[in-house]
């Protein structure tokens, strides 16, 4: 699709133009569902939290300026920010436990002879607790950095790696186990 048609749905969205927001909403739907999905365990959240980011866009698209950047990351941005949303709502009455005294784990990653594919990643995130898969979403898959977390989250920079380390370290069994079983197999 050429950007001269992404523009044109993109004025037709300021003009709250239904079959140009359709027309959105399909050309990006895989890529931010996807988003989406890594946020949550249930299909059903992932798609609330997509439409409600959907919604978002929408409503402020006017304040979207083609010269500051691609439409793609100021969407993805807004679906990001819509699924910390939901998972603050959904921990409400919940405190995150700061833990400020704990020194960040090494970068030391694993290696992994198997190539993981996307949705056996996704499963693996799923078994993580909430905030330390949101965290580790942000990091890794988003880009953010810990200062960036910690205001997004209103935790401590300390807590933000420990939920990384953690993630890391449960990710590493969880993915050696899966990995063994399908050594034994072959």
């Amino acid at each position: 699709m050429s950007e001269a048609r992404l523009y044109e749905w993109i004025e037709g969205c300021r003009g709250n133009d239904r079959q140009a927001q359709e027309a959105v909403y399909r050309y990006f739907f895989d890529d931010m569902f996807a988003t989406c999905k890594r946020y949550t365990d249930h299909p059903h959240d992932a798609l609330t939290i997509l439409n409600d980011g959907y919604l978002k866009a929408f409503s402020n698209i006017t304040k979207y300026r083609e010269e500051l950047g691609n439409f793609k990351p100021w969407l993805k941005t807004i679906i990001i920010h819509t699924a910390i949303d939901f998972t603050r709502k959904q921990k409400q009455g919940t405190q995150l436990i700061h833990i400020d005294n704990i020194r960040e784990q090494g970068e030391d990653d694993f290696q992994l002879s198997y190539n993981w594919k996307h949705e056996e990643l996704l499963q693996h995130l799923k078994l993580l607790p909430s905030v330390t898969r949101l965290v580790i979403n942000l990091f890794a898959f988003d880009g953010y950095s810990h200062k960036d977390i910690a205001e997004e989250l209103d935790i401590s920079e300390t807590t933000s790696r420990w939920h990384v380390a953690e993630a890391r370290k449960r990710l590493k069994v969880s993915m050696q186990l899966v990995q063994r079983k399908k050594d034994n197999q072959l």
